[in-house]
């Protein structure tokens, strides 16, 4: 029976690590498996009040065949006394019935008692590991809330680095192109300084100028030559 009783508390613990799987956050997990032990010790607690109960109700009729074997007794004393042998041997026979009744019942309730024994030597168990299990569990439910928070906080500290990252990517940026005002500024003013003509066009203005000028430059040349052309044919 020792066995029986071992394999029915390695039975819960298999149950309990199969359902515990289903739960991502732990501290679930361990308030899970919490209240599943509780339920198991009310379970055991509950079968053990039916089995007293249950014996309770033996040992109280084995008590009433007693009363029935010491009366039956008292009247085949009786019956021998007033000469009538037949119903002392009655009596007498109902007698060694209600012993053998009485008998097995009481074989009964001992075995009754030994898994009443059992029962309570597995609260006993129960009862232990769900006050190891109870301080172990707030133990780790705070050690998970301490490290998520660690967590949670390198992981802003790493965005702030990155978004602090970006930030001075930016302002070196800024900074480059500050310095490259500041020079085509110098140049400006040195070329002032010396005399020499402003350029502040940019590129694409210069183009478009450029092929105005020359367009002009080629109407007045062909001006030229057909002025002279017509010089030459009115002196001819």
């Amino acid at each position: 029976m020792t066995g029986f009783w071992d394999r029915l508390v390695a039975s819960i613990e298999a149950k309990l690590n199969k359902l515990l799987d289903r739960f991502e956050d732990p501290r679930e997990q361990l308030d899970y498996a919490y209240d599943k032990l509780v339920q198991q010790l009310h379970d055991v607690d509950m079968a053990l009040a039916r089995a007293i109960t249950a014996r309770k109700k033996l040992e109280f009729n084995a008590e009433r065949i007693r009363e029935k074997v010491r009366d039956l007794d008292e009247k085949a004393r009786r019956a021998l006394e007033l000469g009538r042998e037949d119903l002392a041997k009655k009596a007498l026979e109902r007698k060694h019935v209600l012993q053998a009744e009485l008998e097995s019942l009481e074989r009964k309730i001992e075995e009754m008692k030994e898994d009443e024994e059992k029962l309570k030597q597995v609260r006993e168990t129960l009862q232990t590991r769900i006050e190891l299990f109870r301080a172990k569990k707030e133990k780790l439910k705070a050690e998970y809330e301490v490290s998520k928070a660690q967590v949670e906080v390198k992981e802003s500290l790493s965005g702030l680095s990155d978004d602090m990252l970006t930030a001075a990517r930016a302002i070196e940026r800024a900074e480059s192109k500050v310095e490259d005002m500041r020079a085509r500024a110098a140049a400006i003013d040195e070329l002032v300084a010396a005399g020499g003509e402003l350029d502040i066009l940019e590129p694409e203005e210069r183009d478009e100028i450029e092929k105005e000028l020359k367009t002009l430059e080629i109407q007045k040349a062909v001006e030229d030559d057909l002025a002279k052309l017509k010089q030459e044919l009115g002196r001819a």
